[in-house]
């Protein structure tokens, strides 16, 4: 079934509380205030009735100049908008404001109402008519119906009835897209028996009863009890209904209007939004870079700094790129509308759509910043999502980071990724993160380089530790989460830029080089090793006995890898053919005697009980044998 939220416009006291009454029967002022004062102070629902199957939600919204906020909170999320005109009075202050808010909030659809027709002459009204031509030219509502009503003798209240089922009726639906549930809150408030209730219109995707979400910006969880729209219990609210959604574990007090409700890690709070603002063209005031500003979204009303980043001020009918500076974070998404109103007098001057919802700290007057926020205002999904990844990469984000900012569905987002993984213009990762091209140049051009000098410094060792790599590269790259650093080694290992062997990372292409000096140590700690035989010295003896004793370190350990040296235990090495020796002595002792005592071991090999220790530990270590009682049996 279609949803649509229809919502009045206009001055104080031209009618349009009276013209909902007259339209759907419900009275849409419920504050003691409202009754006693005779205007709309706050936000009033109503649902209007058809025989088109179409749910119908009417938001009342107040036309004093005072209560213009309210106003703000209820306007954005309308399909359809009833700009109300009294016949008695025309075009007022009010008026044109609310004309230009809705003009700014991307309004695409509406019916102009001349009220109070029973009390104004033919003359008279096609006066007034014609000054809401004047101002309506060139609009959205420039060729929308006109229909003068009468609330108080019902005269044409049929016709605006059927009018706005015609005309929702050819409306198309919302996005729908379960995962981009957002819910921005316009009421606030307790009921007896089921405890705290918010309420408000569905912008965008479906929530079930039972789900949990996500209360942005302050990103608690909340669990739906109960959902109710249009006066009914649903299990479930889509996008263009007026939803109450009664919530679990949360008081009132917790809550506010302007808190928005999503699915968690669908929205993204920060205190940086990048903009294109514009200025009413009936505005006689203008911003200069600087100026703190009311800033109206959703339901939220906040306060915001205005950088102006290639100018220093706009005058009406102006526009201009501006990043807006928050003091606590928001909640907003790319393409969302806003409205700007002064701090001091408060006035309502103009307003503008969100780039980028999450960028980086600017500068202004960068030629770079300036081309991104021209690609975002009017690049494709696809250049768009390129640059934001590319502006990202140093996070490292995922495919739903990517879709919080870009306001699609996670679907769409996998869709255009693998567009640009296919040509080759961004990397996912074995953790599904995603870097742009030239963030990985720069990642695999540092790991190289890295490589390289270590080599340089540490000819013969056979690479740097793995974790001391993925370590020097998230210090390199500001990474925070350490499992990055493992994906980044995967990667640069899959792309042949880097290899692996044990707890070891080298350079594709290196293999160890010794210099003259080097080989000099070299023959030096071999001749040494093979004069103590099976006796092994301690390595640290060893490395003593030379100036540049981490160097001799390294040699004894490639004499290890290269099969030169056996490593009994972590303090020392045995000259391998000297172990050989023994090995085969050993064997042939065993074939003929089937066991072999500690004594009977020393004694073969001619050495002390210490080094014969040594030797037997590490061959029982090596399953070669066992110790079975005192003595020791060949395994193998």
């Amino acid at each position: 079934m279609q949803n649509i939220i229809v919502g009045t416009a206009g001055h104080v006291d031209h009618g349009k509380t009276c013209l909902i009454k007259a339209l759907s029967g419900f009275d849409t002022d419920r504050l003691k205030e409202e009754k006693k004062r005779g205007i709309t102070i706050d936000l009033g629902f109503a649902n209007l009735p058809n025989d088109a199957g179409l749910h119908i939600g009417i938001i009342d919204v107040p036309g004093h100049e005072k209560f213009v906020k309210n106003m703000l909170a209820g306007i954005g999320g309308i399909d359809l908008v009833l700009m109300v005109i009294a016949l008695d009075e025309g075009v007022m202050p009010q008026t044109t404001e609310h004309f230009e808010i809705l003009k700014m909030l991307h309004i695409r659809q509406g019916i102009l109402v001349l009220t109070k027709s029973d009390l104004v002459d033919e003359e008279w009204a096609q006066l007034v008519e014609a000054d809401v031509e004047d101002l309506v030219q060139g609009s959205f509502l420039e060729h929308a119906p006109v229909i003068r009503v009468s609330s108080f003798t019902g005269e044409n209240i049929d016709l605006l009835h059927d009018r706005i089922i015609q005309m929702v009726s050819d409306l198309g639906t919302r996005c729908e897209e379960p995962e981009l549930f957002r819910l921005p809150a316009d009421r606030v408030f307790t009921t007896e028996g089921f405890g705290t209730v918010i309420t408000g219109t569905l912008q965008e995707g479906m929530v079930q009863a039972g789900a949990e979400v996500m209360v942005y910006p302050r990103e608690r969880l909340i669990k739906i009890r109960g959902i109710q729209s249009h006066g009914r219990k649903e299990d479930a609210a889509i996008a263009g209904q007026r939803t109450a959604l009664n919530l679990l574990n949360v008081k009132k007090e917790d809550l506010k209007r302007g808190d928005v409700l999503a699915y968690p890690g669908s929205l993204v709070p920060s205190a940086l939004v990048d903009v294109k603002l514009s200025i009413f063209q009936t505005s006689d005031r203008e911003l200069k870079s600087g100026d703190r500003i009311h800033l109206n979204y959703g339901s939220a009303q906040t306060i915001a700094k205005a950088v102006l980043m290639d100018q220093d001020r706009i005058a009406r009918g102006e526009s201009a790129y501006a990043q807006l500076r928050f003091d606590e974070p928001v909640v907003l998404k790319r393409n969302d509308r806003f409205i700007i109103r002064f701090l001091s007098p408060v006035e309502t001057f103009g307003g503008g759509i969100v780039l980028d919802a999450s960028p980086c700290k600017h500068r202004r007057g960068d030629p770079q910043v300036m081309e991104s926020l021209g690609i975002k205002e009017k690049g494709t999904d696809l250049e768009v999502m390129e640059l934001m990844i590319k502006e990202e990469s140093r996070n490292f984000p995922c495919a739903g980071r990517i879709a919080a900012n870009m306001d699609l569905p996670k679907s769409g987002v996998v869709q255009l990724m693998g567009s640009l993984k296919e040509s080759k213009r961004i990397l996912i990762l074995s953790d599904d993160s995603v870097i742009h091209m030239d963030h990985w140049k720069k990642i695999s051009d540092y790991g190289e380089a890295l490589l390289a000098e270590y080599h340089r410094e540490n000819p013969i060792n056979e690479g740097m530790d793995k974790e001391e790599f993925k370590s020097r590269l998230s210090e390199q790259f500001r990474i925070k989460d350490i499992r990055k650093g493992a994906a980044l080694l995967a990667e640069l290992v899959k792309r042949m830029v880097v290899r692996t062997q044990g707890a070891y990372v080298s350079g594709k292409d290196f293999s160890t080089t010794y210099s003259r000096e080097l080989k000099g140590m070299l023959e030096q700690i071999g001749t040494l090793y093979a004069r103590a035989g099976i006796e092994a010295p301690l390595t640290a003896e060893v490395a003593d006995r030379f100036k540049d004793k981490n160097r001799a370190r390294q040699i004894i350990a490639d004499m290890h890898k290269n099969g030169r040296l056996i490593k009994l235990n972590p303090a020392s090495y045995m000259d391998s053919r000297a172990y050989d020796q023994v090995l085969a002595d050993l064997k042939g002792y065993l074939a003929v005697h089937g066991e072999i005592s500690l004594g009977e071991f020393r004694d073969l090999c001619g050495t002390s009980r210490k080094y014969a220790v040594q030797l037997l530990e590490f061959m029982d270590k090596k399953k070669i044998t066992k110790m079975v009682g005192d003595k020791r049996v060949l395994i193998h």
